[in-house]
């Protein structure tokens, strides 16, 4: 049994203008159904869990062997709710605070 060493994945989600409002619970549902589609495993056995999204940001966690699994799984994504989008990556790091004082926008606080 090997452990893993976790990763952090800083991303921005690029919606269309207007008053389209993105759930946490509509990015898991996407983020499950291509696990599945693109790699035929679901989110626990990847390791990937959503640790924080704000609506546009997001952190999402994953383990070291899934690392570019999991980027490549977020830019899959290209619909929510019939609505085109784009999540772009910002970087990756050993722990959530190295990940926002590296990558993240500065002045933003996460909630």
């Amino acid at each position: 049994n090997k452990k893993f060493r976790r990763r952090y994945i800083g991303f921005y989600v690029q919606k269309p203008k207007g008053k389209f409002i993105l759930s946490k619970n509509n990015l898991i549902y996407e983020i499950k159904q291509n696990s599945f589609n693109l790699f035929n495993q679901n989110l626990s056995e990847m390791g990937i869990y959503l640790i924080r999204f704000d609506g546009c940001r997001g952190i999402i966690k994953c383990n070291n062997m899934n690392k570019e699994k999991t980027i490549q799984l977020l830019k899959s994504i290209k619909k929510i709710s019939s609505k085109d989008i784009e999540i772009i990556t910002l970087g990756t790091s050993g722990t959530i605070k190295g990940l926002i004082n590296k990558h993240m926008q500065k002045g933003i606080i996460f909630l």
